[in-house]
């Protein structure tokens, strides 16, 4: 199971970086391109993009959303991003 985080930007070069900072490294990513995506084969690993962006959120003229193999679509924002990451946990979260 799988989830999809996308980002989105209308600022040229914006989604470069966001990434720049995010991997610490250049994406080579088109400068031009207004869409990211980026599948999570462990969606638990999606947490710390999210985070990064929200926390960030008044830096960067990025959006961001989650796709889910069940069709689920979600802007995620400042007021609910945590939410969202609760919601990953309940989901994803298997003790050992």
């Amino acid at each position: 199971m799988s989830i999809t985080i996308s980002l989105w930007s209308t600022k040229q070069g914006e989604l470069n970086r966001f990434l720049y900072s995010f991997y610490g490294k250049d994406m080579e990513v088109d400068y031009s391109l207004r869409r990211w995506a980026q599948d999570f084969y462990m969606p638990l690993d999606s947490v710390d993009m999210i985070c990064a962006l929200m926390d960030n959120s008044e830096k960067y003229d990025v959006s961001m959303y989650i796709h889910m193999e069940n069709g689920y679509l979600h802007k995620i924002t400042d007021s609910n991003y945590e939410d969202v990451i609760k919601g990953l946990f309940e989901i994803y979260y298997v003790p050992v």
